[in-house]
């Protein structure tokens, strides 16, 4: 159901104020800057540094210049529509700087898609309902762009929709109506890929499908469509065969993307599958919209220097990024995609003369580009924004690969020029300046045209200040050391010194995934993870799980890894250390238990006293529980809360004692995370969503309920307390009372009153967690499924009961 009527509109302002009753606070990006994958780039012609980028899970955003960074545009998507905060695609008027128009829906399956039309440049939003679905994280999300304006019309916006065809707008994308005169729906999930308006003539379309043969054209305003003549229909002698084992995906090349220059000239890139991931094979073609003349210009032996890699000639993979000059017809860039991992890596190509030539700005880019054996890289001293401030984490510290895309460069001193790197502009107003997404950040080049007239390696920075879309799997704050360690979605995770600049990741052994993470509360130096690695785990190490014994600067490798668990594992569970860093509990269960079926494993939870080289089962706990957490006082103290039981050991997780939860007061409920006061030993908390807030001081020998009767949280932490007080300030996300609004809220008085943190500006599509900080009084920490990680602080000296966009970070 769609919570956003078609007649309403939401304006948000960048500095937005909400009564929130005796605070104010200020909210700032941790930064890492971008983390995720960049999907595609718009500029506007004629307004200089006007330009948004798009991204998979994380929305959209606009360059400010002033404050050289990007600007989250729609941090106002609540939880309920969490599902918007993916942007498909995106589409300005060419004739109104002003006009910007959003495509949003995350995935196909969700029952909420929705338009975002901005008058000013993305401040604020009229949001209507789309009336088909959207994949912003789908297959087929690098190509595009799917959204065009009608230079001619500006109140007629089209949208090539995955599942139901062509779609066109007359009232400036409030209402849509199917485009029925098109000859295919191409319903395959992946559909129309990109509309493109010829604005030199009015009334001539182009639209391309991800199929075989799937570009089309209309001369009469999309009255009639009729297949672009002379468009490749197989893929003979498009490619050299380079493994004679695998075969393309599809019966002929597939358009991914387009772009038309002043000269009429439509440049297509190609591939035999969606991307971003899985192409075999492309070529890349311009076809001649006067003459109807194509021209095969993919980047070969004969017209590409420095010339391939070898032995592999010329590396399997396709084509997708592609622009044009606006001031030359001639000059563009093009990406290849799907090299990876090699062992010849993706390219980024400059031509100064319509594809006939390629000059491989990749190879000129790599230092010592001899000795990389293909794998082309930018020095890692060059992974810094533009005012020198350093991304240390995009090295990924040159580790052993976990597998799949993004993997670390093998070279030392080399961070991977990229992939995935469909998401790529030159600049309208000054074509020394390129950029292009990868799956992790944006680089970018002021002087890519003159380097590479001269043979010379470009001058590199990353652009991607501002832009945070990572996804929080998992954080925590110890009471000494970094402030915030966090665990994130295919980047591992950081130790966060400073939570402004960006950091490096945490070393070796490197997670895809860091699914869980935990301090000694007697000694905060000492850090547990666990997480996702696709190394093999019979070389006498567990590649799964690692300790530091410095707040995370360095990690020794576990020894072994628990039962179940190996490098097949997409989830490595749920790992706690008592307060005295003695002894370590790892559970393989990290999903909520559902009702009365807990993951189901022989043993309960494992414990190690030898820093994780053996491990062995518990008594009294049967179950794999994600439900499990150490108290940060009592040594050797563990407790779980499951399948409606209250669990506790005294003996380092050896041996639990079971009391069912309707004996010592606790509700009939299938199981939650204990959480800890940092600074006393039994007592704990229980957050059971409708049932409220439920406290014990006597490490669950008895429980109340400390909330009032309509307070649900859904997620739940605590942090230091105010001043004056004795029990840690407490922080929900969920509501305060019966038909309240969803949000961040604070109690200092043991539940008893709540007072709002965030406002309707400041939802970030939902947290998948919160933290609160033991150090830092009224701080909480705010991990996203797509925004990164948030902090907010209370504003001292600033104006009462207001939240307001902060602007730390970089």
């Amino acid at each position: 159901m769609f919570r956003l009527l078609l007649t309403s509109t939401f304006a948000f302002a960048a500095t937005v104020y909400a009564y929130t009753s005796e605070q104010s606070y200020q909210f700032n990006s941790v930064a890492v800057t971008g983390g995720g994958y960049i999907t595609g780039f718009i500029a506007h012609p004629s307004e200089e540094n006007l330009m948004y980028v798009r991204s998979d899970i994380g929305s959209s955003y606009r360059w400010n210049q002033t404050l050289n960074k990007w600007i989250p545009l729609t941090d106002f998507v609540s939880e309920e529509d969490s599902n918007l905060l993916g942007t498909e695609s995106f589409a300005l008027d060419p004739n109104d700087t002003r006009r910007l128009y959003l495509a949003q829906g995350r995935y196909l399956t969700s029952n909420n898609s929705a338009f975002f039309v901005s008058q000013d440049k993305g401040e604020s939003f009229d949001v209507y309902p789309a009336p088909f679905p959207m994949g912003a994280n789908e297959l087929g999300r690098n190509n595009g762009e799917r959204l065009a304006v009608n230079p001619f019309k500006g109140n007629e916006i089209w949208m090539g929709t995955r599942t139901e065809g062509l779609w066109k707008s007359e009232d400036y994308a409030a209402t849509w109506s199917n485009v029925t005169s098109f000859p295919n729906a191409f319903a395959n999930t992946i559909g129309i890929s990109f509309v493109i308006f010829d604005p030199r003539k009015n009334g001539t379309i182009y639209a391309g499908a991800t199929a075989p043969e799937g570009l089309y054209y209309s001369t009469d305003g999309g009255r009639s469509w009729d297949a672009v003549p002379g468009q490749p229909t197989s893929w003979m002698g498009a490619f050299n065969v380079t493994d004679p084992t695998t075969s393309p995906a599809s019966s002929a090349p597939q358009p991914m993307k387009a772009v038309l220059s002043s000269a009429g000239i439509l440049y297509i890139t190609y591939g035999d599958f969606p991307g971003p991931y899985g192409v075999s094979y492309g070529s890349v073609k311009s076809f001649n919209t006067s003459s109807q003349i194509w021209t095969d210009i993919t980047p070969n032996v004969n017209n590409s220097y420095p010339p391939p890699f070898t032995p592999q000639t010329f590396p399997n993979g396709g084509y997708c990024g592609i622009s044009v000059a606006a001031d030359d017809p001639d000059t563009l860039v093009l990406t290849s995609l799907d090299r990876d991992p090699g062992p010849a890596l993706d390219s980024l190509y400059l031509s100064r003369d319509g594809g006939k030539s390629w000059t491989d700005i990749t190879q000129l880019s790599t230092p010592n580009v001899n000795a990389s054996m293909g794998y082309w890289g930018h020095s890692i001293d060059e992974a810094k924004l533009n005012n020198g401030t350093g991304v240390p984490w995009l090295n990924f510290d040159w580790s052993q690969g976990w597998g799949g895309y993004g993997a670390p460069s093998p070279i030392y001193g080399l961070t991977k020029f990229g992939w995935w790197m469909s998401a790529l502009l030159i600049s309208p107003w000054d074509s020394q300046k390129v950029m292009y997404g990868t799956g992790a950040t944006i680089w970018a080049s002021d002087n890519l045209l003159s380097a590479a007239e001269n043979w010379q390696s470009p001058e590199w920075h990353i652009q991607a200040q501002g832009i945070e879309e990572t996804f929080c799997l998992t954080m925590t704050s110890p009471n000494g050391g970094a402030h915030l360690l966090s665990g994130f979605g295919d980047i591992n995770g950081m130790r966060h010194e400073d939570l402004d600049t960006p950091q490096p990741m945490f070393d070796l052994p490197v997670f895809s995934n860091l699914n869980s993470i935990d301090w000694a509360g007697q000694n905060p130096e000492y850090i547990v993870r666990v997480g996702q690695n696709q190394l093999n785990n019979t070389d006498g190490v567990c590649h799964l799980g690692a300790i530091s014994e410095n707040g995370g600067v360095n990690w020794t490798t576990f020894g072994n890894c628990i039962p179940t668990l190996n490098q097949t594992f997409t989830d490595a569970g749920t790992v706690v250390v008592d307060a005295s860093a003695k002894v370590l509990v790892w559970s393989s269960g990290s999903n909520p238990l559902q009702g009365s079926n807990p993951i189901l494993n022989t043993s309960g939870p494992y414990y190690s006293t030898d820093g994780g080289y053996n491990w062995s089962s518990p008594t009294g706990l049967d179950v794999q529980t994600p439900n499990i957490t150490a108290d940060r006082v009592q040594a050797g103290t563990f407790y779980s809360f499951s399948d409606s039981s209250w669990y506790v050991s005294t003996d380092g997780g050896a041996s639990y004692n079971a009391t069912g939860g309707t004996v010592i007061g606790l509700p009939q409920y299938a199981g939650a995370l204990p959480v800890v006061d940092v600074e006393k030993a039994g007592h704990v908390y229980l957050p059971l969503a409708e049932n409220g807030i439920y406290a014990t001081e006597d490490f669950g020998l008895s429980w109340k309920r400390v909330s009032r009767d309509d307070v649900n949280p859904r997620l739940f932490t605590v942090g230091k307390a105010a001043p004056g007080s004795t029990s840690p300030t407490m922080f929900i996300w969920g509501t305060v009372k019966e038909g309240g609004a969803v949000g961040l809220y604070r109690s200092e008085d043991d539940g008893s009153s709540w007072k709002r943190v965030n406002d309707e500006a400041h939802q970030y599509g939902g947290p998948t967690i919160i933290q609160g900080d033991p150090r830092v009084y009224g701080r909480v920490y705010v991990g996203t499924g797509g925004r990164g990680i948030l902090y907010a602080d209370i504003m001292h000296g600033g104006s009462e009961s207001s939240v307001v966009a902060g602007t730390g970070g970089i």
